[in-house]
């Protein structure tokens, strides 16, 4: 299952500024691992903000859940999780929508 998950971070986490990087570095790292393993296709922060994008493949919600929620950073993150279909399940889609009227004309 394809899922875009946009995470932007609200609040500063309550540690020394050190530390802060070395959490972001450690959550970094594992989406660099995660897109090695096949599970993240692609991924990128946001210019300017505090925040980024994943495009993640893996075999459910559940799933995803646990490997977001696993990022050190992640309680402190605004995120949004949106479902998505492949652009080949999107063109058969459209393409049986166009047979079903056509046959229904005839």
């Amino acid at each position: 299952m394809l899922f875009l998950v946009k995470s932007e971070l609200t609040q500063l986490p309550p540690f020394p500024p050190q530390q802060v990087k070395e959490i972001m570095v450690e959550g970094w790292e594992k989406v660099i691992n995660y897109q090695k393993q096949g599970k993240i296709l692609a991924q990128g922060m946001f210019a300017g903000r505090k925040g980024g994008c994943v495009i993640w493949d893996v075999e459910s919600v559940e799933e995803l859940h646990i490997l977001i929620s696993q990022s050190p950073i992640f309680p402190f993150l605004e995120t949004e999780i949106t479902p998505l279909i492949s652009i080949e399940n999107a063109l058969e889609s459209v393409k049986s929508a166009l047979e079903a009227k056509q046959t229904s004309k005839e």
